[in-house]
Order: C-alpha cells, then structure tokens, then sequence
C-alpha cells in the first residue's frame, strides 16, 4: 500500500504535524486504526525519519475484564516487535464513570486524555498521535448534527490542535483523511494482525448505531457518498470558523476592559469584562464567539454551556432590564453595570458561596455564626461621657454602637432579599440595599453574602457598611447595644 504511506506522509508534511526533532507518544489501543497508525510511522522514511524518538502508550480501561488485558498484552508484544518504549496503566471507568455521574464513553475519553498528557510530560514528548481516520470524521459530524450542533460541532475532528488551551504538547490524527477501508487493506496486505473491540458492535450505542445502521441507510437511499459530503462540509466549516475566530478574538481585546485577562495571561482569569457597546455593533455570530472566548479565559469547560446558554447571555445585552446577578447552569455568573458586561466563574468545579439563614443574635453574649465564618459580640452598657467619640475614633467597620432603648428583641441576622429597605445613617430617606450596594461599589459576587442585622424583619445594620439612621445614637441615649463581628479563621 504505497499509496497510503505517501497519502500519509502527505498529510504529516501539509499540517506540519510533527518535525524531525520531536519525541511522539503514539496512543495504541491495539484496534486497526491505531496499529495501522503505528505502522506507518515507524516504518516512515526509515533512513531520515520525520522524528527524534517513538514512545507507545495504551491505557487499560477494564471495561471488558479479559478483553481489555488481552489489549493490553497484545500492545506490549506490539512494541517489542518494533523495538519502542511502552507506558501502560489501568484504570476502573466503570467506577470514574459511577463517581462523576458521565457516561462510560466520556470518562473514558477523559481518562485517556489524562493519561497520554501526563505520560508524555514523564518523557518529554511534545507530540501525541493518535489514530482518528475519515470515517471517524464523517461519524462525528452526524452524531453532532443529530444532537444538535453549530459551526464549531459540524466543523468536526481537525488533524491537529494543542492538547489544551495552555498545552505546549500538540495532538494529532495523521489518518484523518484516510478511509477505515483502506486502513484494513494495508493491514491485510501487511499481514498486520489486530484487536476487535466488541462493544463497536453494540447497538445500544447512539455513535454505534450512526455507524452501523444509519451512514449504509443514507448510502443506500440517499447519496452513496454521504461520507465524503460530511467531511467536505467540516472541512469548509473548519475554513469559517477559522476566519471568525481570528477575528473574534481581535475583537476581543478591543472590547475587553480588564487588560489584565488578555490571552498573554494564559492561565485562567477570575473576571472577564467587555464593553457592551463595541459588543452590539457587532453580528451575533461574532457576539457569541467572544462570548465563547471570554467563557474559556475562564477556565470553564464549553460543554458545560449549551447553544441556549449563549442565547440567553445575548439577551441579557440587548435588554432594556438591568439584571443584577444571573447565574447561567451555575458554572458562570453574568452581570450588567454602566454598559459593561461582566463575566466571574461561579465555581463551577467547587462548593458555592455560602449564603447566611436567619440566626438569632444573642443579646448580650457571644455567638458563632457557622454559615459565614462569623463570630458575633454583644453587650448593653450606658452612655458614658467622651464614650461614642473614642468608639467612632477606634472602631471597624465591623463594629457599631446603637440606642439599645430603639431596639426589639429579639435581633435577626441574614443576607438580603428583595425589596429590602432601610435608611442609611446621614441621607434623607430611605433606600433599597441593591441601590446601596450598587452605590457602594459591592461586587455583585458578594452582595449575597453580607451579613445584615434586623429587626422586625428590617434592616437595621449592613454589616461591613452602614447602620440604620433611625437607631443611631442620640443625645437622649441613655442605653447603648455594642455590636462587634469577627472574622472566623478557619484551618484548612
């Protein structure tokens, strides 16, 4: 099969996919397609070949008891036969799949990825093969196609892309424009021996069932090269995206207004903030792209957000509401001040804020408060002379004094709800704690976890910030209510 080394060699020089300098990581899971792969490489060129070194990897899901050893085992008779290095592990993906709530099929792709980075990390390899051909192209763009996908779905698998965003190791499919018919002529013609995995025959499996019942149905009914159409739409998909990409990410940086989360920065930002301005003049293709491109500055994984997601964010701009705290799928939280639109990670991969229930003060005495890592003092003492004076001198801000003669036990601490009035000390009048809050520059993140004293269901003190002026201490004050919130340190 001539033919194919060419067509392969081919596709390693047009998409630059490895140099002669580089040390591959060949992931072999001992099916036609990877031992196919790993043929055709080591067999490259052999007296200048297109690399510095060749390391085999495959781990063992134990998804099919014997089955799976016997992949194993036969990979390791693989290397020997070609004179390489092997890095072999196991693990259970029936149980991973169990404790993260994924499908068998998406942890194991998880895992392995895991796997070959952290193996090519132990050898300094800074390529990762693997053997993806046309067909596993054509496969993949239907299935998305069927579940519901846009231009980055339809573009399909690309031939090669970092590992991850901040990864120096690059992935690539040398097969990827090679057909699974040819792969198994030259493995016959070789007289090359390989596994079957049994579970590719299993119908219960939607991508099994693209592949076995619906692809010959459309072959048969509708166009006999249905399978070349798919790849040539991801591929003119690809060629788009690629465009509007580029420019969305230039776009990007022009509406971006914290600097300091620029792509130079690399590692994930805490927040991302746009103009929303420069945002709507421009197409709503583009608008979601840079929305895209500020989720992943985020560190959050675009599968976690759907297409419905994104609409929903684009609403959110053009409304003529100002929405305060939305949260999308708990993983990204979004917000609008002065025609800026701010993005902050929700925590998706950590336990949420917590936020404060109604607890009662102990009036007088000393309390916890667990919800927010609080510990709360009281004590009633009469007015003494130069007294509120030193105290305004010494105090901080979580600390305050009010006329405890103003005051209905018992006192109730919580975080704010909505329509929640009270009169800050020093204005005329009352105001809405979301005013105050905005007014005060509080960040949205934060707003739902300041504590906030009450009386009567009113509040009475935002902790951290303003008494109520209607409790202030006056000159006909006789008895005072000392209140004092202390930070709990917690060991970790």
């Amino acid at each position: 099969m001539l033919q194919l080394r060419k067509q392969v060699a081919g596709v390693i020089r047009e998409y630059n996919l490895f140099s002669a300098n580089d040390k591959i990581i060949i992931g072999v899971s001992g099916g036609p397609d990877s031992t196919a792969l790993l043929s055709l490489i080591c067999n490259a060129n052999r007296t200048n070949p297109p690399y510095s070194e060749i390391i085999i990897v495959h781990l063992n899901h134990s998804i099919r008891g014997r089955e799976s050893d016997g992949d194993e085992q036969f990979v390791n008779t693989l290397a020997e036969q070609y004179g390489v290095s092997l890095i072999t592990e196991k693990r259970d993906i029936k149980e991973i799949a169990r404790e993260r709530k994924v499908s068998m099929e998406e942890a194991a792709r998880d895992e392995r990825y895991k796997f070959f980075e952290s193996a090519a990390k132990r050898v300094g390899a800074n390529v990762i093969a693997v053997g993806h051909n046309a067909d596993d192209n054509a496969e993949t763009i239907l299935h998305r196609i069927i579940r519901g996908a846009g231009i980055t779905g339809i573009s399909g698998i690309r031939p090669i892309r970092k590992l991850t965003r901040i990864s120096t190791i690059n992935l690539v499919r040398p097969l990827l424009f090679t057909w699974r018919k040819d792969i198994i002529a030259y493995l016959e013609e070789e007289d090359l021996s390989y596994r079957v995995d049994s579970t590719n025959v299993e119908e219960d499996k939607l991508r099994n069932r693209i592949r076995m019942e619906l692809i010959p149905h459309l072959q048969k009914k509708y166009n006999a090269k249905i399978k070349k159409s798919l790849v040539t739409l991801g591929e003119t998909a690809v060629q788009n995206l690629d465009y509007m990409e580029v420019k969305a990410k230039i776009l990007f940086e022009d509406a971006l207004i914290n600097k300091e989360a620029n792509a130079e920065a690399l590692i994930s930002a805490d927040k991302i903030s746009l103009d929303i301005h420069k945002l709507k003049e421009l197409p709503q293709i583009l608008q979601q792209m840079i929305i895209k491109e500020a989720i992943v500055r985020l560190n959050i994984p675009l599968k976690k957000l759907s297409y419905n997601n994104y609409k929903y964010i684009l609403s959110i701009i053009h409304s003529k509401k100002i929405p305060v705290n939305n949260i999308v799928k708990k993983y990204l939280n979004v917000r609008i001040e002065e025609n800026e639109l701010h993005f902050s990670k929700y925590k998706y991969s950590e336990k949420p804020i917590s936020v404060l229930s109604e607890t009662e003060i102990k009036v007088p005495g000393e309390m916890g408060i667990d919800d927010m890592n609080y510990r709360v003092k009281t004590e009633i003492t009469e007015i003494n002379a130069g007294f509120l004076e030193e105290f305004k001198r010494n105090k901080t801000n979580y600390e305050e004094v009010v006329d405890f003669d103003k005051i209905n036990i018992p006192l109730i601490v919580r975080t704010r709800r909505p329509r929640d009035k009270f009169w800050p000390l020093g204005l005329h009048g009352t105001k809405k704690i979301k005013e105050f809050f905005i007014d005060n520059k509080v960040p949205v993140m934060e707003r739902d976890t300041v504590p906030i004293v009450t009386m009567d269901g009113q509040p009475i003190w935002i902790v951290g910030f303003r008494i109520d002026d209607r409790v202030r201490v006056s000159k006909e004050t006789t008895n005072m209510l000392i209140m004092k919130f202390e930070k709990i340190r917690r060991n970790k």
